[in-house]
């Protein structure tokens, strides 16, 4: 039997969604909470909190209400002591929204809601999680196969939580000697406070596996052909930001505002986050105005890539599965995800659009059925899950890849450059599933099914950088060992501040316009220094800059032949100093002393494939 959508649902759907048609133009200038549509009776009191309050104590305590108090101005210290003189406790004042957090007698509701300056009061909801073949199946090993693994890149897990015990999330080389942790700072949003990464929990599963996903190193328990469940982005850095789900919508805003205060510390360059509005009986509009998805919209203009997960709620369903993107997926700049079974089909579950103001959801779709991930609480053991939440820190981990290959990227250019230019086109009536739905009536690309289409990590990184495959770069930064119970370990190199690196590379013959460049860690990118007698960037040095961060750090090279054409990156994992190198006692007993060194590098060693050759380095003066 046909289960595809019949002529008559679709145009019956057509005919009952009137909030699709496109909005006149003055609409884009009117305040939100004018047309916000949540508040349909226009009272400045959200539908939601309304329903909420007339049914008992099943969502609030007693004679209580949890409701944000949104203002059309930042909200001063008057503001705050005005509610609290009134009887509300102030328990959240957001930095970069205009909006209180507050816990009100319910009685205080409709006489607040008549003050001059308050715009909106919005229920504070809870939210709730949006439940080793998927790396092929995406293409995501192409990736890989580039030299590209997240290195460098930070992504910060808004979520339950994250195990930093798990053996594939406790650190970058899965080597119990070396001091290079994955997870490099906790945040708590329950008490507001911030933990050294190696004290890592997570509240609940979830998270654990949701940054799995994203970075998992893969070190612990194999599948059964013996492979390992490697992440996508498996040498990328985790920030925990654990604010899900035994508090609130206010605890999910404030882990995301400290992301953003704190990106420039931990390098943070992504935020995925896999947690929706807890449902309710009946359908809620979600016109990306909620507190929740103007947060989320901050933090992209802020500076973060941010994905998000479409939601579960039976896509698939004819007519009734359209229009079921959760918030804070609704939000506007962000990238919203759906989620693909292993054959590449969309998945039954994957909600759709349109959001309740008529724009196209979600953005892009990935794998998200049957994913094997770290357990939490196992310390080695992995478990599969199913669910948009599965396939947005996929997502997440593609972002990574795709920001190594080109950090100078913005959070724009990800999503209407890469993921909307470069993105497989999928049509859901060529979908393989029998349960399908249309939920596209007036466009093809991106529509309301898989966005912009199934994304394709290894032309993301291609076009992001511009990588020619022919072109070229490695690293020569002599190993370090260190004895371990009379055993020879090999550790991170130490590097001093201010000394000099160097590496070879190999333009194939090409000119080359541009050059060697280096990235410390976040930093930006350092032009290095053509040693070689021919001028072709053969061997090249760079000098450690002093201003850069210390510690443990991927340092990144590139070969530049021209802006729109270079090598894949070569990575090395590191431990910066803050002090320079001692003066050697009588006389210079550095590597690169003697005047001339020989160093007979191979193929496999340097530049794999490429045949090997000896390389001649000065001692620099």
């Amino acid at each position: 039997m046909d289960t595809r959508v019949p002529l008559l649902a679709a145009l019956l759907l057509f005919s009952a969604l009137p909030t699709l048609a496109v909005p006149p133009a003055d609409a884009a200038e009117r305040p939100w909470w004018e047309i916000y549509s949540r508040d349909a009776d226009r009272d400045g009191i959200s539908d939601l909190l309304e329903w909420k309050l007339v049914q008992g104590d099943r969502f609030f305590a007693p004679d209580e209400a949890r409701v944000f108090v949104r203002y059309d101005h930042r909200p001063d210290d008057g503001d705050v002591a005005r509610l609290e003189a009134a009887g509300a406790t102030v328990t959240f004042r957001a930095q970069y929204l205009d909006l209180l957090g507050t816990t009100m007698p319910r009685s205080l509701v409709p006489v607040v809601v008549e003050w001059s300056g308050v715009v909106m009061l919005d229920d504070i909801g809870k939210g709730e999680p949006q439940m080793n073949e998927a790396v092929p199946a995406m293409g995501v090993n192409l990736a890989w196969e580039l030299g590209f693994d997240g290195a460098g890149i930070t992504v910060a897990i808004v979520d339950t939580g994250v195990d930093g015990l798990h053996a594939g999330l406790d650190d970058q080389d899965d080597n119990p000697l070396t001091d290079d942790p994955k997870i490099l700072v906790y945040y708590n949003a329950y008490d507001d406070q911030e933990y050294d990464g190696r004290l890592s929990e997570d509240s609940g599963t979830h998270g654990t596996h949701v940054a799995g996903i994203t970075a998992g190193t893969g070190d612990g328990d194999t599948a059964p052909d013996g492979s390992r469940y490697v992440g996508v982005a498996p040498q990328a850095n985790l920030a925990n930001v654990l604010v899900c789900c035994s508090g609130d919508i206010e605890d999910i805003i404030r882990g995301i505002e400290w992301t953003m205060a704190n990106q420039d510390r931990f390098g943070i360059r992504v935020m995925t986050s896999s947690l929706g509005e807890q449902q309710v009986e009946f359908h809620i509009d979600n016109d990306g105005r909620s507190a929740w998805s103007q947060a989320v919209d901050a933090a992209v203009e802020s500076g973060l890539v941010v994905t998000l997960s479409a939601g579960n709620e039976f896509g698939a369903a004819t007519v009734a599965g359209c229009n079921t993107i959760d918030s804070p997926g609704d939000a506007r700049l962000p990238i919203t995800v759906a989620a693909l079974d292993k054959d590449l089909s969309l998945a039954v579950y994957s909600s759709r659009g349109y959001t309740s103001d008529g724009r196209v959801k979600p953005d892009v779709a990935t794998i998200g059925s049957n994913i094997m991930a770290p357990n939490k609480g196992t310390g080695t053991g992995y478990t599969s899950k199913s669910g948009t939440s599965m396939a947005t820190p996929l997502m997440a981990g593609i972002v990574a890849l795709t920001l190594e290959a080109n950090p100078d990227l913005s959070p724009v250019e990800v999503k209407e450059t890469i993921i909307a230019g470069y993105s497989i086109e999928r049509e859901i009536l060529d979908d393989s599933d029998l349960y399908t739905n249309d939920c596209s009536l007036l466009e093809t690309r991106p529509d309301n099914e898989y966005g912009y289409g199934q994304a394709d990590p290894r032309t993301f990184v291609e076009v992001a950088g511009q990588v020619d495959p022919f072109l070229q770069v490695a690293w020569n930064i002599p190993p370090r060992y260190e004895t371990v119970n009379g055993t020879d370990v090999e550790v991170k190199p130490e590097i001093h501040n201010g000394s000099w690196l160097y590496g070879g590379a190999d333009s194939g013959g090409s000119p080359v316009a541009g050059g060697v460049e280096v990235r410390f860690g976040a930093s930006g990118w350092y032009p290095a220094t053509d040693t070689s007698p021919q001028g072709d960037w053969t061997f090249w040095k760079i000098r450690v800059p002093p201003e850069v961060a210390k510690g443990n750090q991927t340092l990144a090279a590139r070969l530049v032949a021209a802006p729109d054409r270079m090598s894949p990156i070569d990575s090395a994992s590191v431990v910066l100093l803050d002090e320079r190198a001692p003066a050697p006692a009588g006389g210079d007993a550095s590597l690169w002393s003697g005047g001339r060194v020989l160093l007979a590098i191979g193929a496999a060693s340097l530049l794999g494939g490429l045949g090997g050759f000896a390389l001649w380095i000065r001692r620099p003066v």
